[in-house]
């Protein structure tokens, strides 16, 4: 592996942010989302892999990732990794511009476009979209690995972008937006949903040690955490990445971040994540009427104004490229949230940009469960 990829902290480095300056101090405050974000870096490029999903190829889909969201320094890292990997310079222009390009391995071809479809359009994702993978030559954990690169980096952008806005960096809206396309409008509910893969996941009294090892407590029931256990050390990372975003002590009111994670996941069209993370912020915060209109008439529905302005700053950081700008965050910040309250509420969108494409084009929910 190469120094870049080795280095401690990506974001940090790509951000420039020197060590004792009060962003470092923020993201020292939320210690275990930082360093177990850096982990799922390290899982997916730099550690050795459980499945057969090369450096090359993994540093290909997060580039042609970086470069959807039009974000240059992260386009400029994976491009270098990429370059540096064996048999990867001459993958980082066509890796770049896409699916379509010339010159691409037609298994990386196909791992491309569906980088595409989860960035663009996950919601719109079928049964058929990971047939073709595996018709290009991808094992079931190898798709994972694939889908985890896509949805990681995907993560990775929106906390990238939400750093340099809580340092104060200047950032416009992109004049286009790509994406979510294709999102439901429909359908959402606070009701407890069921959730089916399309690829086979290992059942309980299959699993190896090493899967069992990051399927604490009733998560070994879940049809989907089995699933992604197939690449068992980034689910681990990403587990705990989750942990260090949502059940912290202080900043943002836990009712508050499950209700970022039900706005990106309106916004995408998720509705399993939708429905499990728009109960909590209900059983918390006690205002279900509030909550289900959101799901029902969506980002635009009638809330009071520090929820309307929570909202809007989840949802600008959702859609593709990210739109967040100062002006969500000032709109925040005089209403009285402070520095780590507004790490938490972006961090907790930005987290479900990763979900959210593992739920949709992995499985799919089901009623009655």
């Amino acid at each position: 592996m190469t120094e870049t990829t080795t280095r401690a902290d990506v974001l940090a480095t790509l951000l420039g942010i020197e060590a004792g300056s009060p962003l470092a101090q923020l993201r020292a405050r939320r210690s275990e989302a930082t360093t177990h974000t850096q982990g799922s870096y390290d899982a997916l490029f730099v550690a050795p892999s459980a499945t057969r999903v090369t450096p090359a190829e993994r540093f290909a889909t997060a580039l042609r990732v970086a470069a959807l969201h039009a974000e240059p320094a992260l386009i400029d890292h994976y491009a270098a990794q990429l370059r540096a990997a064996p048999g990867g310079a001459e993958l980082v222009e066509p890796a770049a511009a896409g699916p379509d390009a010339s010159g691409l391995p037609e298994r990386l071809r196909a791992m491309l476009r569906h980088a595409d479809l989860l960035v663009v359009r996950p919601a719109a994702a079928t049964r058929a979209d990971l047939a073709a993978l595996q018709r290009a030559g991808l094992a079931a954990p190898e798709v994972v690995t694939v889908s985890q690169v896509i949805a990681f980096t995907s993560f990775e952008v929106r906390v990238f972008v939400a750093l340099a806005l809580l340092r104060g960096d200047e950032r416009r809206a992109p004049a286009e937006q790509l994406g979510p396309r294709d999102a439901t409008t429909e359908g959402f509910t606070q009701e407890q949903l069921g959730w089916t893969p399309w690829i086979g996941e290992p059942s309980v009294e299959e699993l190896t040690d090493a899967q069992r090892a990051v399927l604490p407590g009733r998560r070994i029931e879940s049809p989907y955490f089995r699933l992604l256990s197939l690449d068992p050390a980034v689910l681990g990372e990403r587990t705990a990445t989750d942990m260090g975003i949502f059940y912290t002590h202080e900043g943002l009111w836990r009712a508050e971040r499950e209700l970022a994670a039900t706005v990106t996941s309106r916004v995408n069209g998720c509705i399993y994540c939708a429905s499990v993370h728009s109960r909590n912020a209900s059983q918390i915060s006690k205002r279900p009427d509030d909550v289900q209109r959101l799901l029902d008439e969506g980002i635009g529905a009638r809330l009071d104004e520090r929820w309307r302005a929570i909202a809007d700053l989840a949802a600008a950081l959702t859609v593709t490229p990210p739109a967040a700008t100062q002006k969500e965050v000032q709109r925040l910040r005089d209403l009285g949230l402070d520095d780590l309250e507004l790490l938490d509420l972006m961090q907790s969108a930005a987290f479900f940009s990763w979900a959210n494409r593992l739920m949709l084009t992995l499985g799919e929910p089901i009623r009655g469960a």
